[in-house]
């Protein structure tokens, strides 16, 4: 055994809620119709478990650096490649002071200071160095209290922080106003490190796919996609359904096209560029259903899980049974993929 622990999931839950948005119990009409139509059509399910997180570094450091006009500044050691890290970052901030992004911004890479981290990889992105931006927003505030007091002539006890402001009676300053004008002091005094802990992760969901064949040719589509994925606390929909959409493609690729082939007698690569080589087009998924079923972990300051690779988790079974379900009716259980025309055409011939 190696100690790993849960940290939460509702599974029946988010499989029910699949079954019932993938319209699973009229799918005998949707095949009875495609049959009609001379084409062979399956449905096929798939439940995971993806762990996510975890790092060599014990831990993730970040840090903000204020301008002269109170503009921020965050830094951390993670790269991005296409996460949107650029976007995400800046609003844990913005969201934890409760003002507007526009006023912050995310430059890969340490400043002056080192600092130490995990890099992007493993869905940790957000786990990892978004809760350390968490905790620095929330350090960010406290660091800024006693000089509101001063602005504001009360005690530190008497102040209260809502809506990206410090409030004392009926005076009140705004923390971006703050930052400004204590921006002649260098280093600024609200230059802040940070640092967060977080442990792994389990990403989880349901995909149910449906995949209708030519018999006559061989070539498959994908004619319906829901995805239900519990992926904890979500810190921005766009960018996480646009990873969940990544993540299906390539397991369609998988599925339907890509294949590293080598000549059996030199080794040599036969599939070394894309004019041999098949890579998923958009086309392939025209119908996708996308759906949260939120359940926080209570490992990050976030209550987020990793999300990079759940949708490649549940899209390479799900695609892989439909196809399969289709081809049932003729006697054929097992096919190896990549599930190209040629070999779902020369399955079928050799079925009848």
């Amino acid at each position: 055994a190696n100690a790993g622990v849960y940290d939460s999931g509702e599974f029946e839950a988010v499989m029910e809620d699949a079954l019932r948005r993938a319209d699973w119990s009229s799918f005998p009409a949707r095949r009875a119709a495609s049959t009609h139509a001379g084409r062979l059509r399956g449905i096929g399910i798939a439940t995971y478990l993806e762990a996510g997180g975890g790092g060599s570094a014990p831990k993730d450091q970040v840090a903000a650096e204020f301008d002269a006009n109170g503009a921020i500044t965050l830094y951390a050691v993670t790269q991005s490649s296409g996460q949107g890290h650029e976007t995400v970052f800046p609003q844990i901030v913005a969201e934890t002071l409760g003002v507007d992004s526009a006023h912050i911004r995310f430059h890969p890479g340490p400043p002056t200071a080192d600092l130490i981290g995990n890099g992007t990889g493993g869905s940790r992105g957000v786990l990892g160095t978004g809760s350390a931006f968490r905790v620095l927003g929330q350090k960010l505030i406290e660091s800024a209290r006693p000089h509101a007091a001063v602005m504001l002539g009360a005690p530190e006890s008497a102040l209260r922080y809502a809506d990206g402001a410090f409030h004392a009676g009926d005076r009140s300053i705004g923390f971006i106003e703050l930052a400004r004008a204590l921006a002649g002091s260098k280093p600024h005094p609200l230059d802040t490190v940070a640092e967060g802990t977080f442990g792994t992760t389990y990403p989880n969901g349901c995909h149910i796919a449906e995949v209708e064949i030519d018999p006559g040719t061989g070539a498959a589509s994908i004619e319906r996609y829901t995805a239900v994925d519990d992926l904890g606390n979500v810190i921005n929909p766009t960018l996480v359904e646009g990873q969940v959409h990544g993540g299906v493609m390539q397991g369609a690729g998988q599925v339907f096209g890509e294949h590293a082939v080598y000549d059996p007698s030199t080794a040599q690569l036969l599939t070394g560029s894309f004019m041999d080589y098949v890579m998923p087009r958009a086309g392939w998924l025209r119908a996708i259903q996308v759906h949260d079923h939120p359940v926080p972990t209570p490992t990050n300051a976030l209550g987020a899980k990793g999300v990079g690779e759940a949708g490649c988790s549940g899209s390479l079974p799900a695609l892989a049974n439909a196809t399969i379900d289709a081809l049932r009716p003729l006697g054929i259980e097992q096919l190896d993929t990549p599930f190209t025309p040629f070999r779902l055409w020369k399955a079928i011939h050799d079925a009848r």
